[in-house]
C-alpha cells in the first residue's frame, strides 16, 4: 500500500512491516515531523503545502540512504514520517544526520524560498514493533512540548515519566467521552468605572470529582491532538452563559483552523450571536507572519467576534502588529504587570503599550492584578480593562463583581 502523495508507503504498510520484524532483532524507529505545517499550508496553500511534502519524503530517504542500507520510511500521518532502520545505527549518527539534513528544510518557490523545521523521536531495542514505536512516540512529544525543532531519544524517559503520561493520556480521554469539561468564569472589569465588562472562559477537565491541573495536562493533551475537541466542549458548554458581557475563549494555535471550523458548526447549527465574543490569539513569531494574520482576523470579522491579542509584550512583540491588524482588545503580558509597582522599566512597557493602543482605538486589558495597589496603578495610568485574583478568582459560572476602591 502506497501513500499517493509522496508515492512512500503508507501508515497501514507501516505497522504490517514493525509487526514482522522479529522480536529478538534489534532496530531503531524514528518519527519526524514538519513543525507548524498548517501554517505552512495556509500561508502558501495546499499545493505548495503537498509539494513541500513529497520535497520532505525524498529529502528523509535520502539521507538514510546515506547512512543504512537496511531502513524503511513511509508516510505515517499529515505531516509525519516514520523510519524503521535495521541496522544497528549509532546515537550519533542519528544526531549527526537530523542536525546536518533534517532540521531545517529550505525549498525554493518562485523567486522566495520557504523554510521550515522538523522535530524528531527515536527508540531502538528489541522487542514488538508497538512498542518501540511507541517509545519514539513518546520521545517525539518530548520534542514538541520542549521547543520543536529538536531531536528527543526515548532513553531520557524515566519508567515515573512514561506511567504518568498514560495515566493522564487515560484520564483526558475518559472526560473527553464523557463531555465533563466545564467552564469557569474568571471576571474582566472596567478600570474606569469598575464595573464588570466580562468574562475569560477557563477550562476545567474533571474525571470524577478530580480536576486536572497543570501544564503537564495540557501537553499531553496537545500532543495526542485532544486539544480541539477539549475546546470543542468548552465552548459548547459555555453556550447557555451567552449575556450581554464578553466572553473571552483561548484557541489553541496549533489547531487553530480545526478550532475555527468547529466554532463556525456551532455557531451555525445554535444561530449564535458571536458579537460579544472574543478569541485570544497568543502573539508569537510564527502566527503573527503578516499573511497569515491578515487571514485570520478577518475570518474573525465575518464571524462578527471582537479579537484580543494575547500575552503582548512577551516574545516577539512589534507595535506594527497594531497598526497593520484589526484588533480590538490588546492583554498585556502578566510579567509586566506584576512587577510594575516595583520596576521602573516594567511599569515603563505598559505605559508605551497603553498609549500607543489609545492612539489605534484599542482597549488595554491588564491581567494578573494581585493586589489593591496594582489596581490603582493600572487605572492611574489608562489601562481599560483588569483581570486577576484581586479583582476575583475563577467561578463556575459567571459571578458579578464591582471594585469601587479610590
Amino acid at each position: 500500500m502506497v501513500d499517493e502523495l509522496t508515492g512512500l508507503p503508507s501508515r497501514k504498510s507501516f505497522f504490517q512491516y514493525l509487526s514482522k520484524i522479529p522480536e529478538d532483532k534489534f532496530f531503531t524507529v524514528c518519527l519526524f515531523d514538519i513543525d507548524d505545517f498548517k501554517f505552512l499550508n495556509f500561508t502558501h496553500g495546499y499545493s505548495t503545502g503537498d509539494k513541500i511534502l513529497k520535497a520532505t519524503a525524498l529529502q528523509i530517504k535520502k539521507v538514510f540512504n546515506l547512512y543504512s542500507s537496511n531502513f524503511f520510511v513511509a508516510r505515517i500521518g499529515t505531516d509525519q514520517f516514520g523510519v524503521v532502520v535495521l541496522d544497528e545505527i549509532p546515537k550519533i549518527r542519528i544526531e549527526e544526520l537530523f542536525n546536518k539534513y533534517l532540521k531545517q528544510l529550505e525549498f525554493k518557490k518562485g523567486n522566495d524560498f520557504i523554510r521550515l523545521t522538523l522535530s524528531g523521536g527515536v527508540s531502538g531495542g528489541v522487542g514488538k514493533g508497538e512498542t518501540i514505536f511507541s517509545q519514539a512516540e513518546n520521545a517525539l512529544f518530548s520534542a514538541k512540548s520542549s521547543g520543536k525543532n529538536m531531536l528527543a531519544f526515548y532513553e531520557s524517559f524515566s519508567a515515573h515519566n512514561m506511567e504518568k503520561f498514560k495515566e493522564v493520556r487515560y484520564k483526558l480521554v475518559q472526560a473527553i467521552k464523557k463531555k465533563s469539561v466545564k467552564p469557569y468564569f474568571q471576571p474582566i472589569v472596567s478600570l474606569r468605572t469598575g464595573k464588570i465588562y466580562g468574562y475569560e472562559v477557563l477550562s476545567r477537565i474533571f474525571v470524577g470529582n478530580e480536576i486536572l491541573k497543570g501544564d503537564y495536562v495540557f501537553l499531553v493533551a496537545d500532543s495526542l491532538a485532544l486539544t480541539p475537541e477539549i475546546d470543542k466542549i468548552l465552548f459548547l458548554n459555555a453556550i447557555k452563559f451567552f449575556g450581554d458581557y464578553k466572553l473571552f475563549f483561548n484557541l489553541s494555535m496549533k489547531y487553530f483552523f480545526k478550532e475555527l471550523n468547529a466554532i463556525f458548526e456551532i455557531a451555525k447549527k445554535y444561530s449564535l450571536d458571536l458579537s460579544n465574543v472574543i478569541f485570544e490569539i497568543t502573539e508569537s513569531q510564527k502566527l503573527m507572519q503578516e499573511k497569515i494574520a491578515i487571514s485570520i482576523f478577518t475570518l474573525f470579522k465575518e464571524l462578527k467576534a471582537g479579537i484580543a491579542i494575547d500575552d503582548f509584550g512577551a516574545g516577539y512583540s512589534n507595535f506594527m502588529y497594531l497598526k497593520k491588524f484589526s484588533a480590538d482588545v490588546v492583554k498585556i503580558d502578566g510579567a509586566f504587570i506584576k512587577n510594575a509597582k516595583n520596576n521602573i522599566k516594567d511599569l515603563s512597557v505598559v505605559k508605551a503599550i497603553v498609549e500607543v493602543a489609545k492612539v489605534y482605538n484599542l482597549k488595554t486589558l491588564a491581567e494578573f492584578i494581585e493586589d489593591k495597589e496594582t489596581y490603582l496603578l493600572m487605572k492611574e495610568i489608562g489601562i481599560s480593562l483588569g483581570q486577576g485574583w484581586f479583582i476575583g478568582k475563577p467561578f463556575p459560572e459567571p459571578k458579578n463583581v464591582r471594585i469601587n476602591i479610590k
